[in-house]
């Protein structure tokens, strides 16, 4: 079975929801249960994609039906019918962090890299595991004072324990021709896995929100909510692995080796979700 490796790069805040909680967050994002990574399921990308392509293959029958064939059929008037695509969810590979220089670093760690590195078959060596409270980071991030190096996430310093490889940041930034991501060389920070799940549980964005009761345009009582979402500029990436009655060459990978503009998650007409994706050749 071929496989591929779909990016995605968020441009605004992401909502992919894990429905209500009676914890802290009344709506969070959902998440890998063992590392507390954000995840996108492999189905919200799969409906996504789906409603995308008919979208945008409306007025071309034929390729959309070859589209369609690949996605699988189910729903009124239709006979149910496996596709010939498995979608994969979508795992973090970096996640942006406020940092006391240059704004922001993206964080990785080793676990991150391995499972990339897994996925893509790059065979690039990935560093061994960091202690807590250390890194190896870009310069663009990397305070330096009194003969001493650190870097300053949130409200954590690290001590430095080394330069980001430079084979790695040349293939993440490679990844997307997204200007962001294109010129993020000496941003990148990476961690302990521990720290990076760290940062991925309590660095993500919490908005505020009040429901509007319709009849009287008013806030409705006990109506404050709040949501959280995946920042902007984190990256991720899922696999798209072609089952034995796909093929291939086929419409939908064609479609996606196009760098595109695709909205994923909730609250779509907030601006929320907006990712630029890329289907890696």
């Amino acid at each position: 079975m071929k496989q591929k490796l779909l990016y995605l790069f968020t441009r605004t805040p992401l909502h992919v929801g894990a429905g209500s909680s009676v914890g802290a967050i009344d709506q969070p994002i959902q998440r890998e249960r063992h590392t507390g990574f954000p995840i996108i399921p492999g189905s919200s990308i799969k409906g996504v994609l789906k409603d995308h392509f008919r979208n945008r293959f409306r007025d071309q029958a034929e390729t959309w039906e070859r589209v369609a064939n690949l996605f699988g059929r189910g729903g009124d008037d239709e006979q149910y019918e496996a596709g010939g695509i498995a979608f994969g969810e979508a795992r973090l590979l970096a996640f942006p962090v406020r940092s006391a220089k240059g704004s922001f670093a993206l964080v990785s760690s080793t676990l991150a890299l391995q499972r990339f590195d897994r996925d893509a078959q790059l065979g690039l060596a990935v560093p061994p595991a960091l202690t807590d409270m250390s890194c190896l980071a870009g310069n663009r991030v990397t305070i330096e004072r009194g003969g001493h190096k650190g870097v300053v996430l949130e409200e954590y310093r690290f001590c430095i324990a080394g330069a980001f490889p430079a084979e790695w940041e040349k293939v993440l930034c490679s990844l997307l021709r997204d200007a962001v991501l294109a010129g993020a060389a000496g941003r990148f920070v990476l961690l302990s896995d521990g720290d990076l799940s760290h940062f991925a549980t309590s660095a993500c964005q919490v908005n505020q929100h009040v429901r509007i009761d319709d009849e009287t345009g008013t806030a409705k009582d006990q109506g404050l909510y709040n949501e959280e979402t995946v920042p902007s500029e984190a990256l991720l990436y899922s696999t798209l692995t072609v089952l034995p009655r796909g093929q291939d060459e086929n419409p939908v990978f064609a479609a996606l080796a196009e760098e595109q503009l695709v909205q994923f998650g909730g609250n779509g007409t907030t601006g929320l979700g907006f990712c630029t994706i890329k289907l890696a050749q």
